[in-house]
């Protein structure tokens, strides 16, 4: 749920005038910040997100989705692949065997859709307090240029 999931992790920053923001504030710092607007992914990507979140919606228990990375920013080659945060209720779980499952769901979608699906699982918890992820950077980064799917 955007209320609660993606307010409780923000980083302020600036971003490109054109994208539409969604005000959300964070506990840890009380501050505005914004989410690009998913109107911003090309037809491409979001359909092979779709398919790709649709799928595991089955399996997880899942609270938000971000495409980040560069088909989030625009600036993606043909090849390049579409980073999605997944992110998930509850308590952390082995993060391995789940990587590896929504890996398997992404391949599948990946040869039907034509646009490689890179998933990366990451729990509320993380995502409220990114100190006890293993990259913290990585989830500032997703915050700052997530696009919520």
């Amino acid at each position: 749920m955007i209320g609660t999931t993606l307010r409780a992790f923000a980083h302020p920053t600036n971003y490109e005038p054109e994208r539409k923001p969604v005000k959300k504030t964070s506990p840890r710092n009380q501050e505005e910040t914004n989410f690009h607007a998913a109107n911003k992914i090309d037809p491409d990507t979001a359909r092979a997100a779709a398919m790709f979140l649709t799928r595991i919606r089955q399996e997880y228990p899942i609270d938000d989705a971000l495409l980040f990375g560069s088909r989030a920013r625009g600036d993606f080659r043909p090849d390049s692949d579409a980073d999605i945060a997944v992110l998930l209720r509850g308590q952390p779980e082995r993060l391995l065997p789940i990587k590896l499952a929504m890996a398997d769901v992404a391949f599948d979608v990946s040869l039907e859709a034509k646009v490689l699906i890179d998933p990366l699982p990451i729990w509320e918890a993380q995502w409220r307090h990114p100190d006890s992820y293993s990259n913290p950077w990585l989830l500032e980064n997703i915050a700052r240029e997530g696009v919520l799917l």
